[in-house]
């Protein structure tokens, strides 16, 4: 009652509240993150484990079993459950509700971490991570040109472009996929190694050690301890090709092993890897930027500053950059309908007043209490931490 009476007996200061309220409103819109989706925690953790070459019984005993195991332990699971493909391990780790993610990931990292001296020499360190929903990619990027070659074409990327991208506020990864990658390739000779009696692992083993950098040792030089290290790594293909393997006589065990040339058992090619995955734009082939925003990143201001420096790369480099997928666009376009939604409402609301009352006083004080009370709600948003999604825009009207 009191609230009433002295809006009726202030009406200047009820104003300058309204006035407040959809002035600081109106700047907490376009302060907030804009986003597709609330930022959703699943407690959901992942460990996974790439094993070259091993089956997946392999996997099973050798990666995936010594994983549960060993993350059973962690407090707040609700359920761990081990898949074995060929050549990767995955374990999913799901918490119970409310249960801090980021805790149990450290804790799970430790307990990983405490069996790799169990895990098979040749098994690459597995990856922990949570899922995140705003690690999603939010812009795809095609990059065709027409004067470099496919294997120019990627290394002129990863060299010099994606470090272009990675500099723009608010992006936190550029993903690079398909083009050709460079890759040494030493093809043994099935007879030559059969005639010297050499097995795989010797020619594996000498070319291990003669791409060799290690530390040598420290000497005093005027009263400064001088680090001293042994760079042998290979530089170039004549590197690799000058390697020797040293051959032993499997007759006469006490006969001195002899050098020979790793030419002679291999050939060695610089060549391209294997394609395990194609990327077309068109039925023509391309490289694909995918590229991931920061926690606190702005999807639609990320898109927009990386948008805007697409012209300026093609000047530079003899570059085509196709737009395949842009979440900015699907943002602001759900936004766009729920903000259309809104008002739709406030004038059918306003509407359907002055119908029913033919009272115009009436119908201004709903057509300006509905907005006033939005605007007040993104003042709150704001202040909580909340970005503008479909969601959140949806509850507003």
């Amino acid at each position: 009652m009191n609230i009433t009476k002295t809006a009726l007996q202030r009406p200047i200061f009820i104003f300058i509240l309204m006035f407040t309220a959809i002035l600081i409103g109106t700047m907490s819109y376009f302060g907030m993150r804009k986003e597709n989706n609330p930022e959703v925690n699943f407690g959901t953790i992942s460990v996974n484990t790439v094993y070259p070459g091993a089956g997946p019984d392999d996997v099973n005993q050798l990666i995936t079993r010594k994983i549960e195991e060993a993350v059973s332990g962690v407090s707040g699971i609700r359920e761990v459950q081990g898949i074995s493909n060929e050549g990767i391990s995955a374990v999913v780790v799901t918490l119970e509700l409310g249960v801090n993610t980021d805790i149990a990931l450290n804790d799970v990292r430790t307990k990983v971490d405490s069996i790799l001296n169990n895990l098979p020499k040749d098994a690459r360190k597995p990856i922990v991570s949570k899922f995140d929903n705003s690690a999603q990619p939010i812009l795809y990027l095609a990059v065709s040109s027409p004067s470099l070659a496919s294997r120019e074409l990627r290394d002129l990327i990863v060299d010099k472009v994606s470090d272009r991208f990675a500099q723009v506020q608010g992006v936190a990864n550029v993903g690079i996929s398909g083009g050709d990658q460079r890759e040494i390739q030493i093809r043994l000779k099935k007879d030559k190694l059969l005639q010297y009696k050499v097995g795989i692992s010797d020619v594996l083993n000498a070319v291990q050690s003669a791409n060799a950098n290690v530390p040598g040792g420290k000497f005093v030089a005027g009263g400064q301890d001088v680090s001293v290290r042994v760079k042998g790594d290979f530089t170039s293909v004549d590197m690799i090709r000058k390697v020797m393997v040293r051959v032993s006589d499997p007759m006469n065990q006490n006969a001195k092993a002899k050098l020979i040339p790793i030419t002679e058992l291999a050939s060695i090619e610089d060549s391209i890897q294997e394609r395990n995955r194609v990327a077309r734009l068109n039925g023509n082939d391309t490289v694909v930027l995918a590229i991931q925003k920061t926690k606190e990143g702005n999807t639609v201001e990320v898109n927009t500053a990386i948008k805007k420096l697409l012209p300026e790369l093609e000047k530079t480099y003899p570059l085509k950059f196709t737009v395949s997928f842009d979440e900015s666009v699907t943002v602001d376009e759900a936004i766009a309908d729920v903000v259309f939604t809104l008002i739709l409402g406030v004038f059918l609301v306003s509407a359907i007043v002055y119908i029913f009352l033919h009272n115009f006083r009436g119908t201004l004080i709903v057509a300006l209490a509905i907005p006033t009370c939005i605007f007040a709600a993104f003042i709150v948003m704001k202040a909580v931490g909340f970005t503008v999604n479909t969601l959140s825009m949806l509850g507003l009207s």
